[in-house]
């Protein structure tokens, strides 16, 4: 995903750009707003852009070895978790599936994704296993970028275990980016 396919935000994006370039991006974002205005699309973008070895004008070039990665989302320093559904489960598990729905639709909100993935009438969540995976996932090397992202979709489905990664993202391991993508402010 480039920054020029992503419909509206142009001032954000703006401002995103401006971060990157000025070398002023923080560690962590929260990219906070309603379900399906495209804040899963624009962290994308970001980090595609953030990888991008041969960045053009204001966006990612999307032909270099990173781009090609990050755009299939196989980037091996991009890292996702998401809400997903049964004890012990971790996003890892559903990585097939996240590639798919966000291929066929990277505006997808959470109860169609609990949908996609057989949650029924069970709540989604973001569980202690998961937040023991996220530590574990960033506390190694890069293995091919300068940086490490971790893209955490709908944090508010932490619950009390979000308090496992407060210090992690606090202090978090040199070279490593959180961009928090959330719909309820006051759930997180």
């Amino acid at each position: 995903m480039r920054f020029k396919d992503i419909i509206g935000q142009t001032e954000t994006i703006s401002t995103l750009r401006y971060m990157v370039e000025a070398d002023r991006l923080p560690h962590a974002l929260l990219l906070l707003g309603p379900p399906g205005i495209g804040k899963r699309t624009l962290a994308l973008a970001l980090s595609q852009y953030l990888l991008c070895t041969q960045r053009t004008e204001g966006d990612s070039c999307g032909e270099c070895a990173s781009c090609v990665k990050t755009s299939k989302l196989i980037h091996p320093d991009v890292h996702f978790s998401f809400p997903v559904v049964g004890a012990g489960m971790t996003s890892d598990k559903f990585m097939v599936q996240w590639r798919k729905a966000l291929q066929e639709n990277p505006y997808q909100d959470s109860n169609q994704w609990l949908q996609l993935i057989g949650a029924e009438n069970k709540q989604g969540n973001i569980n202690k296993d998961e937040c023991q995976n996220i530590i574990r996932k960033l506390s190694l090397k890069t293995f091919e970028a300068p940086v490490k992202i971790l893209i955490l979709w709908l944090p508010e489905y932490l619950g009390n275990e979000g308090n496992r990664l407060l210090k992690l993202i606090e202090e978090p391991p040199p070279a490593t980016h959180f961009i928090l993508i959330a719909e309820n402010a006051e759930l997180i």
